[in-house]
C-alpha cells in the first residue's frame, strides 16, 4: 500500500529487501503459536512500511540519475524494480549504504553483490545484520532469511568462491 492506501503491485523487490532488513535487526516479532493473527499482521505491517520507505528512496535515486526512465515509464507505482536500481543508493546519504545485498540469480546461476559506501567488512554482529540475502528467479525476488544467524558478506564471498559460484561485487566505494 502507498501514502494514499491503494494497492502498490510488483513490490517484490522492496518487500524482500525489507524483510531481510528487518529480520537481520531482529526487529520482527515472534509467537508461541503459530496461529497469533495479531504478530502477523503487526510484522506484515511492518514490513510493508518498510518496503514502501526503501521504495521511495531508491527511486528518488534512480529518477534523479536518470530523469527520463520516470518520463518512460521505467520507474513508478506499478513498474517492477530491480536490484541495479541499487547502484544509485550505494553512495547515498541514507541507510542503504551501510548494507551489502546479495542477489542470488536462480536462473544464470550468478550472484550480483551491491555492497554501500559505509558497510562494515568486519565479521561482527554489526556485520552480518547488514548484509542482505535476496534470491531473484525471473520476474521475482524473495527473502532468504537464514534460520539462526546471519552469515557475514565475507563468509558468504569465501563460500561461492569455495563452490565456484561466479559473482560480481559493486562497491559504492569505487
Amino acid at each position: 500500500m502507498n501514502e494514499m492506501n491503494q494497492l502498490i503491485c510488483n513490490s517484490c523487490f522492496y518487500l524482500s529487501l525489507a524483510s531481510s532488513y528487518l529480520h537481520g535487526l531482529g526487529a520482527l516479532f515472534t509467537s508461541d503459536s503459530d496461529d497469533d493473527e495479531d504478530t502477523s499482521k503487526a510484522n506484515e505491517m511492518l514490513v510493508r512500511e518498510t518496503a514502501l520507505d526503501f521504495k521511495r528512496v531508491i527511486e528518488a535515486a534512480v529518477v534523479k540519475a536518470h530523469p527520463e526512465w520516470a518520463a518512460q515509464g521505467l520507474v513508478g507505482e506499478e513498474i517492477q524494480a530491480f536490484s541495479d536500481f541499487l547502484v544509485y543508493v550505494l553512495d547515498s546519504q541514507t541507510i542503504l549504504s551501510d548494507w551489502a545485498v546479495l542477489i542470488f540469480d536462480t536462473a544464470s546461476g550468478f550472484v550480483d553483490v551491491y555492497k554501500g559506501k559505509n558497510f562494515s567488512d568486519n565479521d561482527d554482529h554489526d556485520s552480518r545484520s547488514s548484509t542482505m540475502t535476496i534470491r531473484f528467479e525471473p520476474g521475482h525476488y524473495q527473502p532468504l532469511l537464514p534460520s539462526n544467524e546471519r552469515p557475514s558478506l565475507g563468509s558468504l564471498l569465501r563460500l561461492l568462491d569455495e563452490k565456484g559460484v561466479l559473482y560480481v561485487v559493486t562497491d559504492g566505494n569505487s
